[in-house]
């Protein structure tokens, strides 16, 4: 199993630097920025530019780009530039769009939920393009290029990796079809198998190998030291059914668990101890050093 942490852009940029390189420091792949406006969010792009330069190892991207936020070609020049500036650590991992206000605060137009996934899909052959050819021409429903020069080039060939965040059948069948792998947002535990099996009849359609596409999810992580905390949490997120929770051999037995189903990767939201825990000090150093080892 491969682990991501989320790093929170609104916090202040030397919170988020030291974030991430602490999360480097303890054997993360990747770190990820959420790609918001409102909330006091620090822009994406720029953010990961910045800690592309503060970094050494860790991968670093996105949860998930909004493809409406950025012409599709002038996004595949910044990810190129990401990139190059990482020394080949940029992925790319994009969705269609769903924050109304986002939209309207800053003046996009908030098309329908199928126009969204349309203009994802078209973009996808942009990107495609331009992270392949030297010189693009290109005429779709939704945009024209006219002898676009993308130069230079990603490090990594033939583009850094190209993930899709959703849990819509649609964008599934998309991913599939177009994308290196997929993020699969909002699912529970108990309809993971489903969906899992939805990816591999997808992939299977377009006889691709599904050991070649990457499956991934997200998820907050509590670790507990104490029985009466794990009684009282037991009741509490069992109601909300979507968090993993529990002593860490017991933490690390559901990850295997999921690896076994088909999961290869999880981006964790976060992970903290329960409030009366006594002998957990640092939850994220526990994760890393009794789970990801």
């Amino acid at each position: 199993m491969k682990y991501g942490y989320f790093v929170r852009s609104v916090l202040s940029y030397p919170e988020i630097r030291d974030l991430t390189l602490k999360v480097e420091r303890l054997g993360f792949e990747s770190a990820h920025i959420n790609d918001h406006m409102f909330q006091g969010y620090l822009e994406a792009m720029m953010l990961t530019s910045a800690l592309a330069v503060e970094t050494s190892k860790i991968k670093l991207g996105h949860v998930v780009l909004c493809n409406s936020f950025r012409n599709p070609a002038y996004l595949a020049k910044m990810i190129c530039t990401l990139d190059n500036i990482s020394n080949g650590r940029a992925f790319f991992w994009l969705g269609a769009g769903w924050n109304e206000p986002e939209y309207k605060g800053y003046g996009y137009p908030f098309p329908s939920a199928r126009q969204r996934v349309d203009e994802l899909e078209e973009s996808l052959i942009i990107y495609k393009k331009l992270f392949t050819e030297k010189k693009s021409d290109f005429e779709g429903k939704f945009w024209k290029l006219e002898k676009n020069l993308n130069l230079p080039k990603s490090i990594q060939k033939p583009y850094p990796q190209l993930v899709l965040g959703t849990s819509g059948k649609r964008m599934i069948d998309i991913a599939c079809r177009e994308a290196d792998g997929i993020n699969l947002l909002d699912v529970k535990p108990d309809k993971l198998p489903d969906y899992i099996n939805i990816v591999k009849d997808n992939l299977k359609k377009y006889n691709r190998d599904v050991s070649e596409f990457e499956i991934s999810i997200c998820s907050t992580i509590t670790l507990v030291d104490n029985q009466q905390e794990m009684d009282n949490l037991e009741i509490k997120y069992n109601s909300i059914g979507n968090l993993y929770m529990g002593y860490s051999e017991d933490v690390k037995e559901e990850m295997d668990n999921l690896e076994a189903l088909g999961i290869d990767k999880m981006m964790l939201w976060g992970v903290q101890k329960s409030k009366q825990s006594e002998t957990i000090k640092d939850p994220l150093e526990t994760f890393a050093n009794k789970i990801m080892k």
